[in-house]
């Protein structure tokens, strides 16, 4: 209210100088620069009575106008003197620099309460890139798994496919009955993995479209960190975390134990490449690729990585960090497996 009364004063006193050419009667800057209570002293002090009011209860407007009408020299002068006294209210002088009111520290100001806004936008922004970040990796690892599920199944499946025809060439060499059974059972397997294909398709697009919308969720969050930290001083600004380790790009070598050639005695050609297979791709990409599913057993120093749907190769580590390969098995044979693995 006090800036609102003064702005009013201020506007009255420039609207009047303005119509009179500069010229401002001294009624009007006693009454709008001169504190009420000031006034009604100095009236009371040199025996002024405004007109049709008593001087405690006479107002500004009243009480201006018949100190200003003073014929005597001394009182003219006693009401000159009310124009440079400090004030409390009105128009007041400014005061020196060095009595300027200082900022209280209990009170932040205004700059202080925006950084901090700031800095709180930009650690949530910060914790939510992250999320977002670790999202799209899962989102990622996810994909690339059922990507190598969609080629193993695509392989067994045209492998199925190729033995229905194979079947089906030596149908008149083969009994009727035996031929149509085992024809009839390769074709619903075959039928069983096009649909557990067509199912991983369907969720592989899913994964990509969610992958595809954290990518660009990041963008937006990166972007706005960076807006926010340039805002920053730099004196405030969150230092860059130091770099990750590069992962462990040597190559495995593996040795593979007798046990390893007794295992593959009974299996299918199939079987044994995809074994070989993700022994060499175990010893390039590392334990980190997500298709070969690669954990440690426990309560033993045996490893077990995936060949396939149904089966498991096992392996443990050297002393000088290569692998020596063990057996190859059926997944639903593994406590029997690693039972004889632990008896060796």
């Amino acid at each position: 209210m006090g800036d609102r009364s003064e702005d009013l004063r201020t506007r009255r006193l420039s609207d009047r100088a303005l119509r009179e050419r500069g010229q401002l009667p001294l009624s009007l800057l006693l009454e709008v620069t001169v504190p009420l209570e000031r006034l009604r002293a100095v009236a009371l002090e040199i025996n002024v009575a405004p007109k049709g009011f008593r001087v405690e209860k006479a107002p500004a407007s009243a009480l201006a106008p018949a100190l200003a009408e003073c014929k005597e020299p001394k009182d003219l002068d006693r009401v000159v003197e009310l124009l440079f006294e400090p004030r409390k209210e009105g128009i007041a002088h400014p005061a020196p620099a060095t009595d300027e009111p200082k900022p209280s520290p209990a009170e932040p100001s205004e700059a202080t309460q925006a950084l901090r806004f700031q800095e709180q936008e930009s650690k949530r922004l910060q914790g939510e890139l992250d999320r977002s970040r670790a999202t799209g990796q899962r989102a990622a690892e996810r994909e690339s798994s059922l990507r190598r599920t969609m080629e193993l199944q695509a392989e067994e499946l045209q492998q199925l496919r190729a033995e229905v025809a194979r079947l089906r060439d030596r149908a008149p060499a083969v009994a009727p009955s035996a031929s149509t059974d085992a024809e009839r059972e390769l074709v619903r397997r075959a039928h069983d993995l096009e649909l557990e294909i067509e199912a991983r398709t369907v969720a592989d697009d899913a994964l990509r479209r969610q992958l595809a919308a954290d990518r660009s969720r990041i963008r937006v969050l990166e972007s706005e960190i960076e807006e926010l930290e340039a805002l920053l001083p730099k004196g405030r600004k969150r230092k860059a975390p130091p770099p990750e380790p590069e992962p462990d790009k040597r190559c495995y070598v593996p040795y593979f134990l007798p046990s390893f050639y007794k295992s593959l005695i009974g299996k299918e050609r199939k079987s044994v490449e995809r074994a070989v297979q993700a022994v060499f791709l175990f010893c390039t990409e590392g334990h980190a690729y997500p298709g070969l599913e690669v954990k440690q057993l426990g309560g033993q120093d045996t490893w077990s990585m995936r060949a396939s749907l149904g089966l498991r190769v096992y392996f443990t580590k050297r002393a000088d960090g290569d692998i020596e390969v063990s057996e190859l098995a059926d997944r639903e044979d593994q406590h029997t497996t690693l039972r004889r693995l632990k008896e060796r």
